[in-house]
């Protein structure tokens, strides 16, 4: 991978978690989720202090959207913009986020999804983007941490191309 394959990976990344409104919103998604894991798994304090002294780990997976449909929290949370920005990056309308409760202290979650961004935004030919995420919050209030990113192969030099247009597009907002 090259140098400025790589810078440009990690920006569209960013850039999209703005975008879709997970990077603004981690905390309310985060403290949502932590809430239903309780609801479901915490179901006394027995569990609870079973699950921390055992160091389990929780997973689930939850659905952002469904059938172009925005889950009521995210509803309630995200912007119109964002709602779209999130639509667009949608998986034949689908956008899955397996989580990770760590039980360590204070909060721990880790969140992967698949995001698609388009970066061709000048032509009605799509170079769609499959992202996989790998996504870290140590506490509700923490920033989101990119742990790790993968993609499908696709051809580099066009993604460059590609990518240089976006970049100045988006810059300029």
């Amino acid at each position: 991978m090259t140098d400025l394959h790589s810078v440009y990976l990690e920006y569209l990344v960013a850039l999209t978690l703005k975008r879709t409104g997970i990077k603004a919103h981690s905390a309310e998604i985060a403290s949502h989720i932590e809430n239903v894991l309780k609801a479901r798994h915490f179901t006394s304090p027995e569990r609870e202090a079973e699950f921390v002294k055992n160091a389990w780990t929780i997973v689930e997976t939850f659905t952002l959207v469904d059938q172009h449909k925005i889950d009521p929290i995210i509803k309630g949370v995200l912007s119109i913009v964002e709602i779209q920005n999130l639509l667009e990056c949608s998986n034949n309308g689908e956008i899955l986020i397996t989580v990770s409760r760590a039980s360590k202290s204070p909060f721990g979650q880790s969140w992967s999804l698949h995001l698609k961004p388009n970066i061709n935004l000048f032509s009605s030919d799509t170079f769609v983007i499959d992202l996989r995420l790998q996504l870290e919050l140590e506490t509700p209030q923490s920033e989101i941490k990119i742990k790790k990113i993968e993609h499908e192969h696709f051809d580099i030099d066009q993604f460059l191309e590609k990518m240089e247009m976006y970049k100045l597009f988006h810059s300029k907002s």
